[in-house]
């Protein structure tokens, strides 16, 4: 077991920083003095972080108001990812995108989805999601 008298004195000489940043020799670090660069996890860490992190990023898609005419799971999914992969201030500006959601055009969401710069970056994932966003449904 490890002593919490070291736990604290560590969090107190490291400080905590809840982002990335380069430390005194340019190393890049986060939490409590944890060395990006030298950082391994286990794939089983890696799903925790994903699932936390998924867990975020479904609540901020809750809070788009489009969010309640996605009308299958196959869709919803589709804008969580989209969301995870961009975060939610790039996603809200899909503006066209978004429209087609609240008519409930789902050719025209897969087309906005298709003619980004995204797509472009990501290439056959966007074909992919704009594939599921069109059928509403995993085949």
């Amino acid at each position: 077991m490890i002593d919490e008298r070291l736990i604290e004195s560590i969090k107190r000489h490291e400080g905590w920083r809840n982002k990335a940043y380069q430390d005194s020799l340019g190393v890049w670090t986060i939490g409590y003095g944890t060395n990006l660069q030298e950082l391994i996890i286990t794939e089983e860490q890696g799903e925790r972080w994903l699932i936390e992190h998924l867990e975020d990023f479904l609540a901020a898609a809750k809070r788009f108001p489009e969010w309640e005419y996605l009308d299958t799971k196959a869709r919803r999914n589709v804008f969580v990812e989209m969301i995870y992969n961009m975060g939610p201030s790039r996603v809200a500006g899909f503006k066209n995108m978004l429209g087609a959601f609240r008519e409930q055009d789902w050719e025209l969401a897969a087309k906005e989805m298709l003619t980004s710069r995204w797509a472009e970056q990501v290439g056959t994932r966007a074909e992919r999601l704009a594939a599921l966003m069109r059928q509403g449904t995993y085949s």
